[in-house]
């Protein structure tokens, strides 16, 4: 394997999400290839501010990564499914998904990590075409998916669909189907008089001035949402190295990269983050109070 396609591998390997407590979410990805110390810089960052996150994990990293593993479960940190080799649903069958879900679960039972319940599609590839996702993650014993980006993006996203958390149809992804068991979670996104922005922390946290994200955030407390956010670990560390990606993939992957731990350290500082496991087990006690 050269040394590009190694950098990148790991790039890829782990994506964390966080969720304010009862009122936001966030995401993060690392690669341990950067060196102990440097490895668990975001780790001693939410250990800092006391705050438990989600990682979303490719399954075939993980594999080479087993202490890093176990250090995240160790300090408290929920591990989510974020596919076993990185491609997006568009180029898998039904059957893989549940083959790589079962694999998954193996190897955390083989490391003594529990189960995941959470999904995220390498791509935000979620969509219409890809929905037979949704039954999948179900019949697998998975709670909740965040895949879907509520705004249109040259990339991905699906403009018309739910800002807040909802229970997918499996029939039309942008509808509601309080029947189903699986739960949504749209990532964070900017909204003004019926314009949408991507908010959702990686590039955007890097891109926005603090002052959109922390509105974005404030209404979506106000409508009584989480707000999800992510960022990637090396998105944190100014020793990153720079890959010749081209033009705008290196804008979208280095751009500001220098204030993203800036960004972050101060959303933390404000902001009641948990993770994904965490709030659902908190609405579902609240549910059997109420």
């Amino acid at each position: 394997m050269d040394g590009v396609t190694k950098n990148l591998e790991y790039l890829l390997a782990i994506k964390t999400c966080l969720m304010l407590n009862g009122n936001g979410i966030g995401c993060f990805v690392f690669g341990p290839d950067f060196g102990l110390n440097r490895r668990n810089l975001f780790t001693d960052l939410l250990d800092r501010y006391n705050i438990i996150s989600t990682f979303f994990v490719v399954g075939k990293v993980a594999e080479k990564c087993i202490d890093v593993m176990k250090e995240i479960y160790k300090r408290g940190h929920e591990i989510a499914f974020h596919s076993y080799d990185h491609r997006p649903l568009w180029e898998k069958t039904p059957g893989q998904l549940r083959k790589e879900i079962l694999m998954f679960n193996q190897f955390l039972n083989s490391i003594n990590v529990e189960k995941c319940i959470g999904f995220r599609a390498p791509s935000f590839s979620l969509n219409n075409e890809t929905k037979w996702a949704l039954g999948i993650l179900e019949k697998m014993g998975m709670w909740y998916d965040s895949s879907i980006f509520p705004v249109k993006t040259p990339l991905y996203g699906l403009s018309n669909a739910p800002i807040g958390p909802y229970k997918p149809s499996h029939k039309n992804i942008l509808k509601e189907d309080t029947e189903t068991h699986l739960w949504e979670f749209p990532l964070l996104v900017y909204s003004e008089i019926g314009l949408r922005i991507p908010a959702g922390g990686g590039f955007y946290l890097r891109l926005l001035p603090l002052s959109m994200i922390k509105t974005a955030i404030q209404k979506n407390m106000n409508r009584g949402y989480p707000s999800v956010l992510y960022i990637h670990n090396w998105e944190l560390d100014k020793k990153t190295p720079k890959l010749n990606l081209g033009y705008i993939k290196s804008f979208i992957t280095y751009h500001n990269i220098k204030k993203s731990i800036i960004k972050l350290e101060y959303l933390l500082s404000k902001y009641p983050f948990t993770n994904f496991k965490n709030y659902l087990e908190n609405a579902m006690e609240t549910e059997k109070v109420n």
